[in-house]
């Protein structure tokens, strides 16, 4: 327990001056940029992760039986379906390490052809992307491996300039050559004609077969629509729940500062979104939901301390009383917001894709809602009931 109390109300304008000067920088980022950079959820279109990575083995099948060609880890299967029923074989990379041996291999099996493009490659890298299990026939499929190659990002954009707006991010370390592609719809394309423009465009700048596709996805305009409005209604919607929930739990003054509080977490997260350029999606959303919700707890504890202190000693001053429920809460508000931030940060730092980026939310998201349920939320319960005050005196008065 703290000796003194934290002045809260005597810092209230400090606070309110630093939220309003960060709302204005993302406000100001986000005309600088144009927008939020927004996901294929919100913004129609085919998004890809490709990976630029080497062929090494090239592989054909001449026979009658549906021959299946699959990548699970490092280990490579095959598998024959026929008449006389289904038989699998596994060629593991420990005995096989390289594209070489792996090839010897594969030749062994009756109708197979297996040609080592690169016979140095190391199995133990087989990538599986795109098209993966494959059906063997005369036309060789082509088995790529984890590269060590220099690729850019700008190489990439390079790759598919013409295709117009294209947007290239880099995914996980420049060693994994990885990337991130988004394109926008064209009028009367679809999913295959545009998957087929960027495949093309990939493959005659990196050359053939050297791309791997390790995810695909296309939104359409009118899904994207659907989605960003039911997502704003989500929200709405929840914000008002909230405020019927506290305004019956304890009064208007309470509802209503908790609101704005809430209000302020949503934008700054959306500020911190902006500025830092993170992705907007359907994960962005759940975030904002989720971050609603401990916010909302942590404030609604302070002001539990508040009414009780209220009710204790009807004679001081509610400054004080806020002060006092603040201090006796902020131990158990701070605890709460670092043992959280601990469990979500190894994803942050360690995960890739959406996972990593809800968890990256969500510590601004916790570092927001600590600032706004012991600084905003109770200075705004203090400006509400002192404006509630003074109209009650007047009425009286006439």
């Amino acid at each position: 327990m703290l000796k003194n109390d934290i002045p809260v109300i005597k810092l209230r304008w400090y606070a309110w001056a630093l939220a309003v000067v960060l709302l204005l920088a993302g406000a100001v980022t986000l005309g600088v940029f144009g927008g939020f950079n927004l996901g294929v959820d919100f913004e129609s279109g085919l998004s890809q992760r490709i990976q630029i990575a080497p062929v090494g083995l090239e592989v054909t099948y001449s026979g009658n039986k549906d021959a299946v060609l699959a990548i699970s880890g490092s280990a490579l299967s095959l598998e024959f379906r026929g008449e006389e029923g289904v038989s699998a074989t596994s060629f593991r990379s420990q005995a096989y390490p390289t594209a070489k041996d792996l090839a010897a291999a594969l030749n062994a099996v009756p109708e197979v052809t297996a040609t080592a493009v690169d016979g140095s490659l190391n199995t133990a890298d087989l990538l599986s992307g795109y098209g993966f299990p494959a059906t063997l026939g005369e036309t060789p499929t082509k088995l790529n491996f984890q590269g060590t190659g220099t690729s850019t990002i700008e190489d990439v954009r390079s790759a598919l300039a013409s295709l117009g707006n294209v947007k290239v991010q880099t995914v996980g370390s420049s060693e994994n050559q990885t990337f991130q592609v988004r394109l926008g719809i064209k009028d009367g394309a679809n999913q295959v004609s545009m998957e087929e423009e960027v495949k093309n465009a990939l493959a005659s700048f990196f050359g053939q077969g050297n791309v791997v596709v390790l995810q695909s996805d296309y939104i359409g305009p009118k899904f994207s629509a659907t989605l960003l409005s039911s997502s704003i209604l989500a929200i709405v919607v929840a914000m008002a729940l909230i405020l019927l929930y506290v305004w019956i739990r304890f009064r208007f003054a309470y509802a209503a500062s908790s609101l704005i509080a809430l209000l302020h977490d949503i934008l700054m997260m959306l500020t911190a979104i902006s500025i830092l350029r993170l992705e907007f999606n359907s994960t962005t959303i759940a975030a904002l939901l989720t971050i609603i919700g401990y916010s909302l707890n942590n404030t609604i504890v302070i002001f539990d301390r508040v009414r009780e202190n209220v009710e204790l000693n009807k004679s001081a001053a509610l400054a004080k009383q806020i002060d006092l429920s603040v201090t006796q809460s902020v131990s158990r508000t701070i605890m709460s917001a670092l043992t959280t931030v601990v469990a979500i940060l190894p994803l942050a730092v360690f995960a890739s894709g959406d996972i990593q980026l809800f968890a990256i939310n969500m510590m601004f998201g916790i570092l927001f809602g600590t600032f706004s349920s012991n600084f905003l939320a109770p200075s705004m319960l203090y400006w509400i009931s002192k404006a509630q005050k003074k109209q009650t005196a007047v009425v009286e008065a006439k």
